[in-house]
């Protein structure tokens, strides 16, 4: 698992796509934040006593959400697909890492591209602090929402990105099936008795992490779903093992 890792690590920040996915990301997170500073100045009057916490840094941490479920579909789509397109994957069969062993080192050197992009979210909002008074209960909730949250998306990109041969497809799928579970909560609200996907929201499931709660129930469900997608991967990847 080891090599693994340290082989997809070294691909995956060669390549300047990770680098431009970097630059992307803190670009426009700088401007989601600096909208959101002259939003609360110019409007001061009326936002003042919602307070900085709630109209700036968990309207940020949202903005963060989307901006990782549209970036992991196409970090992640080139992790197992090109492998099995290019047929990578048939000699890493011939050496004795099992499939798990492969999944999760490409697994690990996404998820360290993944922390370096939560890190630079994660440290802008921080700069409130230095002029105005955060409550760092929230801060550090809604750090623990993102960091689950990307780690969620990265598997389902993964398992995307180990069912199919063609990465392009691959970000098309992750894409589809992480939008179809952010959206399921506006479903549940056009339709009352669709409980089941109420729970499965990802954006319901931020709600308590964005308002600084901390819930048992909505940890569990990115890491059951983190898992479940992983589980996936594996399969699909041990799949080819013994039928390509």
């Amino acid at each position: 698992m080891g090599a693994i890792f340290a082989m997809e690590f070294e691909r995956l920040f060669r390549r300047p796509f990770a680098w431009y996915a970097l630059a992307l990301a803190t670009a426009t997170m700088a401007a989601f934040f600096l909208f959101n500073l002259l939003r609360y100045d110019v409007r001061y009057a009326q936002l003042r006593d919602a307070g900085v916490t709630a109209e700036i840094l968990v309207r940020y941490f949202g903005s963060a959400a989307l901006v990782t479920l549209v970036l992991m579909p196409f970090v992640t789509m080139q992790t197992l697909a090109a492998d099995r397109r290019d047929g990578l994957l048939r000699f890493l069969f011939s050496t004795p890492l099992s499939s798990a062993a492969i999944v999760g080192g490409k697994l690990a050197a996404v998820l360290s591209l993944a922390a370096a992009l939560w890190l630079v979210m994660g440290l802008m909002p921080l700069t409130l602090a230095w002029g105005a008074p955060i409550d760092l209960g929230v801060y550090a909730m809604n750090l623990l929402g993102l960091a689950l949250f990307m780690l969620l998306h990265v598997c389902v990109g993964l398992m995307t990105s180990a069912l199919t041969g063609q990465p392009a497809l691959a970000a098309v799928l992750a894409l589809l099936v992480s939008l179809m579970l952010w959206l399921a909560a506006i479903v549940q609200q056009l339709d009352r008795e669709a409980t089941l996907l109420g729970a499965l929201s990802t954006m319901a499931r931020l709600r308590g992490f964005a308002l600084g709660v901390f819930n048992l129930a909505d940890l569990a469900y990115f890491a059951v779903g983190a898992l479940v997608c992983a589980v996936i991967a594996v399969w699909a990847v041990e799949g080819q093992r013994r039928f390509d």
